[in-house]
């Protein structure tokens, strides 16, 4: 694909594949970057990945990945391994970078610039923290023990569906993501357009 069609606020790329897109080409405006974390727990032996339900804040009666913001004089790898101990009581061990995800909101001038993290080990137990319950989940590629509940996609905002099970699958994503206005009482409103790759 020519790197013309990756939407504005990607990186520029040389090579992708094209996994999801909808809407028209019509991106958002924005004028600044708000830089997140995403960070996701993967266990592949016990088929399963552990999401936070966040009970206050943006997020808010969903369940989200672990997130959080990028602070000054911090990477987003130590920012996304401050955010897991500190919203799961897990410390991460191994962990990767395999995605990156620009998220507009219509009538905001800030853009979220999130970096996503893959963690395959850790240390500690998972302990509410908070206003944050984390659970397990089946993984969404159907390599599950059975133990454990599958995703409930209708909990959880709309782009996840899309990259979530490219992250479990340890595939290397790049996103973006523009979201109406929302309704009183939302986070967001619906997808207006979205564009995924793997790389």
């Amino acid at each position: 694909m020519a790197v013309s069609e990756v939407p504005p606020g990607l990186e520029p790329v040389s090579s992708v594949k094209v996994v999801a897109t909808r809407g028209d080409k019509t991106w958002l405006p924005y004028a600044g970057r708000a830089l997140f974390t995403n960070i996701v727990p993967v266990d592949e032996k016990e088929g399963k990945v552990l999401l936070a339900w966040k009970q206050e804040g943006f997020g808010r009666n969903k369940y989200n990945p672990f997130t959080g913001p990028v602070v000054p004089n911090n990477n987003s790898s130590k920012a996304a391994t401050r955010d897991l101990k500190l919203q799961s009581g897990l410390q991460a061990v191994d962990i990767t970078k395999l995605g990156k995800l620009v998220v507009v909101l219509e009538g905001n001038a800030i853009a979220l610039d999130v970096d996503v993290f893959r963690v395959t080990s850790w240390r500690g137990d998972v302990t509410n923290v908070d206003d944050i319950r984390p659970r397990w989940f089946a993984l969404p590629n159907g390599n599950s023990s059975g133990k454990h509940p599958v995703l409930p996609f209708d909990q959880l905002f709309a782009d996840n569906e899309i990259w979530l099970p490219l992250l479990t699958a340890g595939k290397y994503f790049i996103g973006r993501v523009d979201y109406a206005s929302p309704s009183p009482g939302e986070d967001v409103g619906p997808i207006l357009r979205y564009w995924f790759a793997t790389v």
